[in-house]
């Protein structure tokens, strides 16, 4: 009876088709891990969005990570006073592993815990508008307006308004941020020293919306005749107050000198004489340098203070103040 040959394959080339199989899939799967690499995001959370204030920002933020190769994740709350919103963003943005936080705190205290939290898990952080009492370091740093040159600012135009003389009425000074208090600060010291003869009649702490504001300067212009400027140290109360004072049809007969640029074209026909500005757009670019550094453990510099700027009707259409305030943060 014939036997009938089978030729088995030999175990060495057996043994090489699995091992050539294996670097084939190997190569193949590591071509698509490169296709689908994943792009470092940072989160940046603003006191809120869509102001001027805060999407200048935006635009100095995306400039800057786009050479970086950084995603942006851009959220906030819907209003400014919303501080557990923003401890709730923030609270999800570190269990979804961003790589690094830039956050404006609506309120120092209550962010103070959040943030030290994040810093205790090892996320960087860079905290921007305000010092929340946390000592910069290795992952902590601080991009902030320089507001006691804000408030000399806003204290010299008021001593050039009302030449030297007169009575004015500060509004929206707060306690809850060490930006606004240092303004406030700032501006009496700067008027009492260069100028003696100009006196606060009136003083009202800061609160937390506009219409709140608004009807706080509402009842200065009702029980207070004597007024000839008001200061008013924050975006809503620079707000309320111009709505007061149209209201009351006294936007000529009393100036009004306010802080961070969400209400700039009454300034082009008078109803505000001027906004002392942060210049969110360069402080947006500097936080993402800092948390650059942070991320890659070579920090150098932790605690950068820009100067803010004077917007006048004189100004406001120089390209300085342009540039202050390109919202174009979408054209990386």
């Amino acid at each position: 009876m014939e036997e009938k040959m089978v030729r088995k394959p030999a175990v060495g080339w057996q043994r090489f088709d699995r091992l050539h199989s294996a670097w084939i899939a190997i190569a193949a799967l590591s071509i698509l891990a490169g296709c689908h690499k994943t792009v470092p995001t940072i989160a940046v959370i603003p006191r809120t969005c869509g102001t001027i204030l805060w999407e200048a920002e935006h635009t100095g933020v995306e400039r800057v990570a786009a050479t970086h190769g950084l995603n942006v994740y851009w959220n906030a709350p819907m209003r400014e006073d919303d501080v557990q919103g923003q401890i709730d963003i923030l609270t999800k943005v570190i269990a979804g592993g961003t790589q690094g936080v830039i956050i404006s705190p609506v309120e120092a205290l209550p962010l103070r815990t959040s943030v030290s939290r994040a810093l205790q898990l090892g996320t960087p952080v860079v905290v921007v508008g305000t010092d929340l009492g946390l000592t910069p370091g290795r992952n902590l740093a601080y991009v902030l307006n320089d507001e006691h040159l804000g408030g000399q600012m806003a204290a010299r135009r008021i001593g050039k308004l009302l030449q030297g003389r007169g009575a004015i009425a500060i509004l929206g000074i707060s306690n809850q941020l060490s930006s606004t208090a240092e303004r406030a600060r700032s501006l009496e010291a700067t008027l009492s020293v260069e100028f003696p003869e100009i006196s606060v009649v009136f003083r009202s702490m800061a609160l937390p919306t506009v219409s709140q504001e608004q009807q706080v300067a509402e009842r200065l212009l009702a029980e207070n005749s004597h007024v000839n400027a008001i200061v008013a140290l924050s975006e809503a109360s620079t707000r309320g107050t111009y709505y007061a004072l149209t209201e009351f049809d006294k936007t000529a007969s009393i100036r009004l000198v306010g802080f961070d640029q969400n209400l700039l074209a009454p300034i082009r026909t008078g109803g505000i004489d001027s906004v002392v500005a942060q210049n969110t757009n360069l402080m947006g670019q500097a936080a993402v340098k800092l948390l650059c550094e942070e991320m890659k453990g070579t920090v150098g510099q932790s605690y950068v203070v820009l100067p803010p700027e004077l917007i006048t009707r004189e100004n406001i259409s120089s390209d300085k103040v342009k540039e202050i305030l390109d919202l174009r943060w979408f054209g990386k």
